[in-house]
């Protein structure tokens, strides 16, 4: 399979949004499926949790298509935006869940570093080299974010963060054979 065939199947509607609309509703028959075992008065925001960012992820995957279906292809600023906006969302999400799903200003602010920050060092290249810069800066990201913050010793903060580098080196990997 040639770098051609992956750059084609991304593009596709098959990949972005349908099965990753799939992947999302998966996962979050999956998640829901798994908080009766928690204590009941955490089951209700953890719900809400869960489902907030299934909408988001499933917007995500629709509206950050190059082709948005029903839509067309955003113009700019539109273009670079909205999915400058769920990187940060799903950025947000990761760290915020790391801090027991309590908004706070940290969170709000270590989500931003990683996305701004590999969008300075990629101008004007192409996505590809921007999508495994990104991928590359967090994985370095949420290792120090754990260290700095002391999260690293929490026991639900360290398997989000074990599972964000697994996913963030998987995308690394997939980008690399890509490149």
């Amino acid at each position: 399979m040639s770098a051609g065939f992956f750059e084609s199947f991304y593009q596709s509607p098959i990949q972005h949004p349908i099965l990753l609309w799939i992947a999302n509703l998966l996962g979050t028959i999956l998640a829901l499926t798994r908080i009766h075992r928690l204590d009941p008065k955490a089951q209700r925001p953890v719900r809400k949790f869960i489902l907030f960012w299934a909408v988001v992820s499933a917007l995500d995957a629709w509206l950050s298509a190059n082709h948005v279906f029903g839509i067309g292809t955003l113009l700019a600023p539109l273009s670079s935006i909205i999915p400058f906006l769920f990187v940060w969302a799903g950025d947000f999400r990761i760290f915020l869940a790391m801090e027991s799903r309590k908004p706070t200003l940290r969170a709000f602010g270590a989500s931003f570093i990683v996305p701004v920050l590999a969008g300075i060092l990629t101008l004007g290249r192409e996505p590809r080299v921007l999508f495994i810069t990104y991928e590359a800066l967090f994985l370095v990201w949420i290792i120090l974010f754990c260290r700095i913050t002391g999260l690293d010793q929490m026991g639900p903060a360290k398997r989000i963060r074990n599972l964000s580098i697994l996913f963030y080196s998987f995308w690394v990997l997939a980008d690399g054979m890509i490149l």
